[in-house]
C-alpha cells in the first residue's frame, strides 16, 4: 500500500484493535520454514477478531466514520462472512492464505479500508510484521 500519508503512530482503543486485525488480515503469511508446522486456526482466528474488533469499533463511534471507510470496512466483513458460509475447509490452511485468490483478495481489501482511516500501512517500529506481543488489547 502506498500513496496516502500515513500518520506516525497506530491508532488506539477500540480503532487501534481494529487496525492490528485489519494489519494481520493485509499480511501474506510467511511460507512455513523447513520441519516448522504451521499453527493451526490462524485463519479463523483473524476472522474472529476481525468480527469483535468491528463490532467493538462500530459501537464506540463517538463520531460517524466517512462513507468511504464504513464500505470499505463492510467490504472486508461481507467477504470474511462469505468465506464462512462456504464452509470449505480448504480455505482456512496456511497454504490457502498464501495463495489462494480469496485471500488475496481479503489482503487487498483490508489495505484499502486501513488506507481509508489513514491508518499506518506497516506495524510500528519493532513490531514484527504479523501478531504483536501482548495482542490484542
Amino acid at each position: 500500500m502506498s500513496g496516502a500519508a500515513a500518520p506516525s503512530h497506530a491508532p488506539d482503543g477500540s480503532a487501534g484493535r481494529l487496525w492490528r486485525v485489519l494489519r494481520s488480515l493485509a499480511s501474506e503469511p510467511p511460507a512455513p520454514r523447513r520441519g516448522e508446522t504451521p499453527v493451526p486456526g490462524v485463519g479463523e482466528n483473524l476472522v474472529l477478531e476481525f468480527d469483535e474488533a468491528y463490532t467493538a469499533f462500530v459501537e464506540g463511534f463517538a463520531a460517524l466514520p466517512s462513507e468511504v471507510q464504513l464500505v470499505a470496512l463492510q467490504a472486508v466483513d461481507s467477504k470474511l462472512s462469505s468465506m464462512v458460509r462456504a464452509q470449505d475447509a480448504a480455505l482456512w490452511t496456511e497454504r490457502a492464505r498464501r495463495e489462494e485468490p480469496v485471500w488475496i483478495e481479503v489482503r487487498g481489501l483490508a489495505d484499502r479500508a486501513i488506507l481509508a482511516f489513514g491508518w499506518p500501512d506497516g506495524w510500528p517500529d519493532g513490531w514484527p510484521d504479523g501478531w504483536p506481543d501482548g495482542w490484542p488489547s
